[in-house]
C-alpha cells in the first residue's frame, strides 16, 4: 500500500458485519525477518552503500508480493532514502543457508536511483503466469514519507518476460494522466480480452484516481468519483494493537473477477467495497458508474480476487478474512489475532491455489517506532483450493 499522513481527528467505528471464524492449520509462515538484507555484489559494494547512506536498515520493509513459478517476488517501497533495491525476488543466503536476503530484480542495474529508466519505486506488481510477464508500476517518485520527496522521474508501467529475462515493453504516462510531483500509485490488476491483456487498472491513492492503461493502443486516461475518497465516518486513527496512527488513505486496493466483468476496490479508510463494470473501464468516454457491493468490518490496504471470493486483510484485529462472492455479509476469518499477522499489506495467490500475503507492521515503519531487533516482517502462504482471477485467462476469454 501508499501511505500519506495527515493529522486529522480521533474517531472509530464499529462494524455490524457478520463473521464467520474458520480454524486453519494449514496456514505456512513462510519468511520472517528483523531487518532486510540483500544479495551484494561483493562486501565492498554493501559497505560503499552503507557509508553513503545509500543503505539505511531502518529504511527498508516489504510490502508488495506475487508468486510466478514458485519463485517470491517483493516490493521495498522507497517511501524514505536509504532503500539499495525496491524490486526483488526471495532467494536463501548463500552465506548462511537459515536465513532469507534479497536479490534485487531484474539486476542492479535496474535499481539505480535517478536513472529513469531503471526502477525508482516499484510499490507493487502483477504477474501473469499465461506469459510469465511481470507487470510493474513505478511511482517514479522517491522519499514520498519525508518532507522533500524526490520527484525524479515520470511514472511507468514496465513489462518485463520474467521466464526468458527480457524487457517487453515501457510506457510512461503522461503528467497529465499520472502526475509527476504527486501520484502515488498503489495496485493494479489486468483484463484480459480476447485470449490477450488489453488494458491494466491502476489505483492511485496520492491523487485520488483510477488508472487506466489500454495496452493495444499504448495510452492511458483516469476516472475520478467520490467513492475512490477515504469514508468521511471512518476512523481517522487506525488502531493497530498497541499503536494508534494517524493518517488518510485513499483508494488502494484493487481485483479482478474471474470472469473479467467486473473490477472491485475500496479506500484504505473505509469500509465500503465498490466494483465498476470493465465495460465502463474500457471506454475512456464511460459516465463512471460505480455500485457498493458490501461492508467490511476492519480497515485494510491490500485485496486479490480467486473464483470464488475476495481476500483481504484486517488491520485491527491482525486478521485475514475471506469474503465470497455474493455474500459480502458473511465473512470468513482465515487467520486473525496473530502478532505475526500485524498490519497484513499486500495478498497475491498462485497457480497452486495458494493464497501468499505480507505482514509488515507498518504502522510502527510509518510513525518510525519499529523495533528492527525482534522480528516484524513475514511473508505468509495459506492453500485456498481456488483459482487466480487471471488463471487460463488466454483460453477462456478467446473469442
Amino acid at each position: 500500500m501508499a501511505a500519506r499522513c495527515d493529522c486529522l481527528f480521533l474517531f472509530l467505528i464499529l462494524s455490524t458485519v457478520h463473521t464467520q471464524v474458520v480454524s486453519n492449520g494449514q496456514a505456512q509462515l513462510v519468511y520472517s525477518w528483523k531487518s532486510l538484507d540483500y544479495s551484494w555484489p561483493n562486501e565492498t559494494v554493501k559497505h560503499s552503500y552503507i557509508i553513503n547512506k545509500q543503505f539505511i536498515v531502518e529504511n527498508n520493509i516489504i510490502s508488495g508480493i506475487k508468486v510466478l513459478d514458485g519463485n517470491v517476488y517483493v516490493t521495498v517501497p522507497r517511501w524514505r532514502p536509504g532503500v539499495p533495491s525496491t524490486l526483488n525476488k526471495v532467494i536463501t543466503d548463500p552465506t548462511n543457508t537459515e536465513e532469507s536476503i534479497l536479490e534485487p530484480y531484474p539486476n542492479w542495474e535496474m535499481q539505480t536511483l535517478g536513472d529513469c529508466n531503471a526502477l525508482q519505486y516499484a510499490q507493487s506488481m502483477e504477474v501473469d503466469p499465461n506469459t510469465g510477464y511481470m507487470w510493474i508500476i513505478d511511482v517514479g517518485r522517491t522519499d514520498t514519507l519525508t518532507n522533500h520527496p524526490q520527484n525524479l522521474c515520470p511514472a511507468k508501467l514496465i513489462i518485463y518476460d520474467v521466464r526468458n529475462d527480457q524487457l517487453i515493453h515501457v510506457y510512461e504516462f503522461p503528467d497529465a494522466v499520472v502526475s509527476r510531483t504527486s501520484n502515488l500509485i498503489n495496485d493494479l490488476v489486468l483484463d484480459y480480452v480476447n485470449g490477450a491483456v488489453a488494458f491494466a487498472y491502476i489505483t492511485d491513492p496520492g491523487d485520488v484516481k483510477l488508472i487506466v492503461y489500454d495496452h493495444e493502443t499504448d495510452w492511458s486516461y483516469f476516472f475520478q468519483h467520490p467513492s475512490m475518497e477515504a469514508e468521511p465516518d471512518t476512523a481517522a486513527i487506525v488502531a493497530v494493537e498497541d499503536n494508534d496512527m494517524t493518517t488518510r488513505m485513499n483508494i488502494n486496493a484493487i481485483a479482478m473477477s474471474y470472469d473479467f466483468r467486473l473490477v472491485y476496490y475500496f479506500p484504505l479508510q473505509a469500509y465500503s467495497i465498490y466494483r465498476v463494470s470493465t465495460d465502463v473501464l474500457r471506454n475512456q468516454s464511460s459516465i463512471f458508474s460505480v455500485e457498493t457491493v458490501g461492508q467490511r468490518n476492519q480497515l485494510t490496504g491490500g485485496m486479490v480476487a480467486s473464483d470464488q471470493a475476495l481476500y483481504n486483510g484486517g488491520l485491527t484485529m491482525n486478521a485475514v478474512y475471506k469474503l465470497p462472492f455474493g455474500q459480502f455479509d458473511n465473512q470468513i476469518t482465515l487467520l486473525s489475532n496473530d502478532p505475526d499477522l500485524r498490519w497484513v499489506d499486500a495478498l497475491a495467490i498462485d497457480v497452486q491455489q495458494n493464497l501468499w500475503f505480507t505482514a509488515n507492521s507498518l504502522d510502527l515503519f510509518l510513525v518510525e517506532e519499529m523495533n528492527f531487533t525482534k522480528i516484524n516482517m513475514h511473508i505468509w502462504k495459506i492453500p485456498i483450493g481456488e483459482n487466480v482471477y487471471i488463471s487460463d485467462a488466454k483460453s477462456r476469454t478467446m473469442a
